[in-house]
């Protein structure tokens, strides 16, 4: 068991100080290792998706206590692994998925009781992919991803805790707002007055603040986020919150399918968790209808520009109508007024008196249109005493009122902030839970539906040696032909004459007739079922093993460095665990006579451990004079040729029969096509 990093064989001094800097403790690094987070480990300069994959997959292998080449004996073995990998991978909703797929490997038969419970496992998966599957459910699938937590906030500028005390100041210092250390009274109303809202000491609550500013008590020592900061608090589910919103949907259709799935979470849970996230926006911020008085003071906000806009020309027309229309009687008073050189004050009064009128007028219009009411009446005065024309509204008088309302905004929207901070921070974990849960559900989801799209089955683990199936279909091929086939003990040959429970399989037949595709879907069912998962197969029993050969076609024949290479490749198989060696076409690696009796031998030696075998070969006569094993000899035959001269084959394989090769055929084929060519009459006699 890994209880440290350096217990992973990958992890030295430099990279364990990585992990532990990156996560923020050891504990922290080994749990994200150990629960496969590709995503989190990638995000470490130097160690990319590849390498973050390897590494999971040997801290697996030290817990596990064996490892992927463990059981996978040769490249091939490998290479056929990976590919079903891929074919799976193409089911995967999301990244994450595609990256803990690589953590599924084949186990040997020690680990019978792993395999057993992954089979249970996967079973409800698949079960759960008939139940399920549906273009709603796969879209949100999709839209997981998994929870960031490694983001920052803007510090939040219009907000201020001022600290009485050193010890405050520095608890202060870890929200994203200002902080200001004061210690008078005077100071405190100056610097309280720069900001919408301030948060102060208890220490300071005795003093007497003006009315006008927004003021909180509190202990600032003990004082949490979603009181002084809720914004952080909420941007957690804003930065998350395609995620968390998405994998609510999934998690609500699940548990309404299958009521346990993540019992632990109540329905009360998750059903605040929803109301909480439908109040916030993917930034953080609150979604209008909250509060009809902040929607109405934002209202006025938004529309305070073209309601003046539209009073300036109200104004400015009705002062010029009165103007227009305006005739002056001069008194007898108002003339020795004139009369002393006093005219233009005379005038000036008259035009201030209509220029009053029509400001007046539009003032007390723009107050109806926005609907001002109690405080924000006192922020009416929209227009200079001062006569000027055209008329303009006054910028100050304007500012004042856009003051007060985004003051008063901010007022009651940090106490609604504050609301959801605090109900939404107690679910930060479940919602992170959901997410990871959904996130690894998809997982085993991804082969349920891997396993609905190809129709496989579940395989009966058996205790005896040996390999049975009916209706196998190769999952490399675009339209495989269904096949049934049996090697070493299974119930599956019980329709056999002679050595049905041979444990070592020469496999001839017509070349192009499905052999090694027959060889690629045994080995696609040997390393499914070893994973625990389901295989291609109607049904299929199998005995397990702890190791899997696989050695593919040579190209040619080798030369001699080559062939002593192989030879050696196969001298792994000469140990004492149970195994399962497939061959194809060994032959090539010299020539026929030589080929014959190494096959023999690696037969024998198969045999003598307890293995079981297929092998490949057009050698089948050969081989059995040379070896002195029980060998079956199966047969893919081709039948004929049909009325276009093509080859008819039986993709099943024939059991004790050695089946003619495709040469043969061939000439037959160039005989009948050219039956006034005596040259291939005489070459098909050498067949008869």
């Amino acid at each position: 068991m890994i209880n440290s990093l350096k217990d992973i064989p990958r992890i030295g001094e430099k990279t364990s100080h990585r992990l532990i800097e990156h996560f923020g403790s050891e504990k922290e690094a080994l749990d994200s290792i150990l629960a496969g987070d590709v995503a989190s480990i990638s995000e470490i300069e130097g160690i990319s998706e590849k390498s973050a994959i390897s590494l999971v997959l040997e801290a697996l292998s030290v817990n596990e206590g064996v490892g992927l080449k463990d059981f996978l004996k040769t490249p091939e073995a490998h290479e056929i692994y990976e590919h079903l990998i891929e074919l799976i991978s193409d089911f995967a909703h999301t990244d994450h998925t595609k990256s803990k797929l690589h953590f599924y490997f084949p186990f040997p038969s020690v680990k019978k009781d792993r395999i057993s419970a992954l089979q249970k496992h996967i079973k409800k998966a698949m079960d759960m992919a008939n139940d399920l599957e549906n273009d709603d459910f796969s879209i949100n699938l999709s839209s997981i991803r998994p929870i960031k937590t490694n983001f920052t906030i803007p510090v939040i500028r219009d907000r201020a805790i001022i600290a009485s005390t050193q010890e405050e100041f520095e608890a202060a210092k870890k929200f994203p707002v200002s902080v200001q250390l004061v210690n008078e009274q005077g100071e405190v109303i100056d610097i309280a007055r720069g900001y919408s809202h301030v948060i102060m000491g208890t220490g300071l609550a005795g003093f007497d603040f003006p009315e006008d500013i927004d003021i909180d008590f509190y202990d600032i020592k003990k004082m949490e986020t979603w009181q002084a900061a809720p914004e952080k608090e909420l941007a957690f589910f804003g930065k998350n919150h395609d995620s968390i919103n998405a994998a609510l949907s999934v998690f609500k259709i699940i548990r309404n399918k299958y009521p346990d799935f993540c019992s632990g979470i109540k329905d009360q849970e998750i059903e605040r968790l929803f109301r909480g996230m439908a109040k916030i926006l993917k930034d953080g911020d609150l979604r209008s209808g909250q509060d009809a008085e902040i929607d109405r003071m934002k209202s006025i906000y938004d529309r305070i520009t073209e309601v003046i806009s539209s009073a300036e020309k109200q104004a400015n027309q009705e002062f010029g109508y009165l103007i227009e229309k305006s005739s002056i009687t001069v008194k007898g008073f108002d003339l020795l007024t004139v009369m002393d050189g006093s005219i233009n004050r005379f005038f000036e009064k008259e035009i201030k008196e209509k220029y009053s009128i029509a400001t007046s007028n539009a003032a007390r219009d723009i107050s109806s249109r926005l609907g001002l009411k109690g405080v924000e009446l006192q922020f009416n005065n929209f227009f200079s005493d001062e006569v000027t024309h055209p008329v303009r509204a006054s910028p100050r008088g304007v500012e004042g009122l856009k003051n007060h309302l985004l003051r008063s905004i901010a007022s009651r929207k940090l106490i609604l902030l504050r609301e959801n901070a605090r109900e939404l921070s107690k679910l930060k974990e479940t919602a992170s839970f959901i997410v990871r849960s959904v996130l690894d559900f998809d997982v085993t989801y991804t082969i349920g539906c891997f396993a609905r799209k190809f129709d496989l089955s579940m395989p009966v683990i058996q205790n005896k040696n040996g390999i049975g199936f009916a209706g196998g279909r190769n999952l490399f091929l675009p339209a495989p032909v269904a096949i049934d086939y049996c090697a070493g003990n299974s119930h599956f040959g019980k329709g056999i004459d002679r050595n049905k429970d041979a444990r070592i399989i020469l496999l001839s037949g017509v070349n192009s007739g499905g052999k090694t595709t027959t060889l690629e879907l045994f080995s696609q069912i040997i390393i499914l079922a070893h994973m625990g998962f389901p295989v291609p197969a109607k049904q299929c029993e199998i005995g397990l093993v702890d190791e899997f050969f696989y050695f593919g076609k040579s190209k040619g024949t080798m030369d001699a460095g080559a062939f002593e290479s192989t030879i050696k490749d196969f001298s792994a198989i000469a140990g004492k665990k149970s195994k399962i060696v497939l061959a194809d076409e060994l032959e090539s690696i010299t020539e026929p006579g030589a080929s014959a009796k190494i096959i023999s031998g690696i037969l024998e030696e198969i045999e003598n451990n307890n293995g079981l075998a297929v092998f490949v070969s057009h050698l089948g006569e050969s081989i059995l004079k040379n070896a002195s094993c029980t060998i079956r000899v199966d047969g893919i035959e081709a039948r004929g040729l049909d009325e276009n001269l093509n080859l008819i084959v039986d993709r099943n394989p024939r059991y004790n029969y050695l089946a003619r090769s495709t040469p043969e055929l061939i000439v037959e084929r160039l005989a009948r096509k050219n039956n006034h060519n005596e040259f291939y009459q005489r070459l098909l006699r050498k067949f008869k």
